[in-house]
């Protein structure tokens, strides 16, 4: 069958805007190995992101103004952060849920309750959209064309059940297990995997679909999320550097002693970290 041309959408899956996604997600693999203090603005920025992705997916799907290819790019945009969860998942139902066997075990984020309930709400309605589009409508299209996804491979989106049902089943688990989300570990190995699926899954049906006028960063649609998505790892990168050179040259400062004679210490930093210095406070010297 012939490929079917459809409208490409460089305002909803351009270049900039899936270069701004795959920026946050590397960006939380690093500082979650190197730097979890960190990594709570990393996470924001992936909730905005993933917010924007889903709430155009919304409102462009309710119009009826997407194609398969095209949702099924965005759906991988909005619940990307969320994916890297799936492994260790599949992982705890092989071993049935055994505690000894569950990696998460020791190991949880902070967060604020209102960034908890934005991401629950998040995932719970881009899971559900991408639970309806695989079970009821790729199903339902009757089309004399086709276009392409990703499962380690070439796969066609019409006529394909077994891509829709693993899919389907993919999203559902996401949505079954919403509520774990806090509980991260940092697992490199698996999430470097899992990154480079999800890249391949979302670049190559471009490739596939000849999306190619996607392929361009020519709009404030696409330079806006681009910039923003840089500059905030570049901002948390820079203080995280700042706090751990100042950790290093703050030093013990001796303190005269009190009544009776003794001598005693504490360990104080001689400066203000530089870090900070932006931040209202003033070096002393």
């Amino acid at each position: 069958m012939t490929l079917c041309k459809g409208q490409v959408r460089a305002d909803m899956y351009g270049l900039g805007i899936r270069i701004s996604s795959y920026v946050q997600w590397s960006a939380a693999i690093v500082f979650q190995r190197k730097g979890p203090k960190s990594l709570p603005e990393i996470r924001l920025l992936g909730l905005l992101l993933s917010g924007g992705v889903t709430i155009g997916l919304l409102h462009q799907t309710g119009q009826g103004k997407l194609d398969a290819a095209a949702i099924y790019i965005l759906l991988l945009l909005a619940t990307g952060p969320h994916m890297f969860l799936v492994p260790v998942y599949m992982w705890r139902a092989l071993t049935c849920f055994d505690p000894l066997w569950n990696p998460l075990r020791g190991y949880q984020e902070e967060q604020l309750r209102a960034f908890r309930v934005l991401n629950m709400v998040l995932i719970l309605t881009a899971s559900s959209v991408g639970v309806w589009f695989y079970t009821t409508h790729l199903p339902a299209l009757n089309r004399d064309c086709v276009q392409y996804g990703f499962l380690f491979g070439k796969a066609t989106l019409d006529d394909n059940a077994p891509f829709a049902a693993l899919n389907a089943l993919l999203y559902l688990l996401m949505l079954l297990t919403e509520r774990f989300e806090r509980m991260r570990g940092p697992h490199t190995l698996s999430n470097l995997a899992v990154f480079a699926v999800l890249v391949a899954a979302v670049e190559l049906p471009v490739r596939w679909n000849e999306l190619w006028a996607s392929n361009r960063i020519d709009s404030s649609a696409q330079v806006i999320p681009l910039l923003f998505s840089i500059g905030i790892v570049v901002r948390v990168t820079y203080l995280h550097n700042a706090e751990d050179g100042d950790e290093e040259a703050s030093t013990v400062v001796p303190l005269a002693g009190v009544a009776g004679g003794t001598e005693w210490s504490l360990g104080m930093p001689q400066q203000i970290p530089t870090a900070y210095l932006a931040r209202g406070a003033r070096r002393v010297r």
